[in-house]
């Protein structure tokens, strides 16, 4: 079992904090107002995993009412739930009651590999892409979207005569995302360019209001989907120019997400050098093997790779950094990109990966959507190895990145940029004390 404390500096800190602001201001900071990084991983701990054992076994028993303690604590060392000791108590993650059916083998209907049950909607979606690509559809699901993005932070005394610093996700200019333009913002703003930061983000700050707080913006872009074909990478992949900067810079492992994992990564690929026939080793090794469940806050994991390989599950993003680490490892170019998935009826966020093949170039993997092996098509069962839809708002390019302008306190979401970010003058404001939310106001074919 996991145990963690909380670092004995994380109250020194808030004492000094506390010494510095006064007593009367200081007493007066919620829990949701953190002003110290250590203090807030801890805090998030607790939220995150809110249950007791007997709570956690009372939710379970209400669908499964033969398990007991100790079936309860055989789940727990076989990973179908997670639990943790914090603080010598012994604690269930939220989201375990649920997971429990997604990866128990008993309880989760027979689950084969990540996709393999595909809706007709998201098998029509890589049918258009692939067409397109023939040239036997002209508009391959492309889409002119408008969407309207807004950060609403209620009133509340704690935060009456300061400032708030708000960040949300803004449209990157990407090879599938053109002509971006900003259709109408509540106030003034910053939009943040690539050279400042690899989250682009639009910037606004504003005193806290009495009757709280909205700040929003409307933008358009077109959105397309790729890709390429396996016959296409086959006659086009050459060998890597190892001495370029773009090389260097994503084979790298410069991030506590991103982690050299050897053994494993050569088990995958045995003798192998192709790069592309090593991107879909590892690709069906990784759907194979580790299932989606619902996810941890990311600013509690140290390492999300190895937290997939220690777990034995994991969300879109998690798995899609063990991808990248595999194939940076093999010494194959990888990166992140991320934002929110806009199908129809599934609107979410959502995180992907991208391989270089040199004499290709950037090709789209899509890790958790997996293999339509109920299309009946072997294209699109393995198109998100090689392709992606156009049902997508990208807004990062990597992970863990600094913010333009610079965020003075912990971030909420400490390794993506979807929901957006709130910060005061006394510290980071954790985002169940404020919403955002994103509406798609259009989506119109393109031809």
């Amino acid at each position: 079992m996991k145990k963690y404390a909380a670092p004995a500096i994380a109250a020194a800190m808030i004492s000094a904090l506390a010494a510095c602001s006064g007593p009367d201001r200081q007493a007066q900071l919620p829990t949701w107002i953190e002003p110290d990084s250590a203090a807030a991983i801890h805090s998030r701990l607790l939220s995150d995993f809110s249950l007791t054992l007997d709570e956690g076994l009372a939710l379970i028993r209400e669908q499964h009412p033969q398990v007991t303690i100790d079936s309860l604590r055989d789940f727990a060392a076989k990973h179908y739930v997670e639990v943790m000791e914090i603080d010598g108590v012994e604690r269930m993650h939220r989201k375990s009651p649920r997971n429990l059916n997604l990866l128990h083998p008993g309880y989760n209907g027979g689950w084969k590999m990540r996709g393999w049950n595909a809706s007709p909607a998201r098998i029509s979606y890589a049918d258009s892409v692939i067409k397109h690509s023939r040239g036997k559809l002209a508009d391959g699901g492309k889409h002119r979207v408008r969407i309207r993005f807004e950060i609403n932070v209620p009133a509340d005394s704690a935060l009456l005569g300061d400032t708030l610093r708000v960040w949300m996700p803004f449209p990157m200019a990407t090879d599938r995302q053109t002509d971006v333009r900003l259709a109408d913002a509540s106030q003034g703003y910053i939009i943040s360019t690539p050279e400042q930061s690899m989250h682009s983000t639009i910037y606004m700050e504003a005193p806290a209001d009495t009757a709280g707080n909205t700040f929003a913006y409307e933008a358009e872009f077109t959105a397309c989907g790729a890709y390429v074909s396996p016959e296409q990478i086959m006659a086009d992949i050459r060998d890597y120019d190892k001495t370029s900067p773009d090389y260097a810079r994503y084979t790298a492992f410069d991030n506590p997400h991103i982690i050299r994992l050897d053994s494993l990564a050569h088990a995958i690929v045995g003798d192998e050098t192709n790069p592309y026939k090593c991107s879909e080793l590892v690709y069906d090794y990784i759907i194979q093997r580790y299932p989606w469940a619902g996810a941890r806050e990311y600013s509690t994991i140290p390492c999300m790779p190895q937290y997939v390989l220690d777990e034995g599950h994991g969300d879109c993003g998690q798995v899609s950094l063990l991808y990248i680490s595999l194939m940076r490892t093999l010494g194959i170019p990888a990166r992140w990109e991320s934002g929110w998935m806009l199908h129809p009826g599934e609107k979410n966020l959502h995180d992907w990966a991208e391989v270089y093949f040199e004499g290709v170039g950037w090709v789209p993997v899509d890790v958790s959507f997996g293999r339509y092996i109920n299309s009946g098509d072997k294209d699109i069962e393995k198109f998100y190895s090689t392709g992606i839809d156009s049902h997508r708002f990208v807004a990062n390019k990597g992970v863990s990145g600094a913010f333009f302008p610079a965020k003075k306190y912990v971030r909420s979401e400490t390794v993506d940029a979807q929901l957006g970010e709130v910060e005061c003058t006394r510290g980071n404001i954790f985002y169940p004390a404020w919403d955002s939310s994103l509406k798609i106001i259009s989506q119109t074919p393109v031809k």
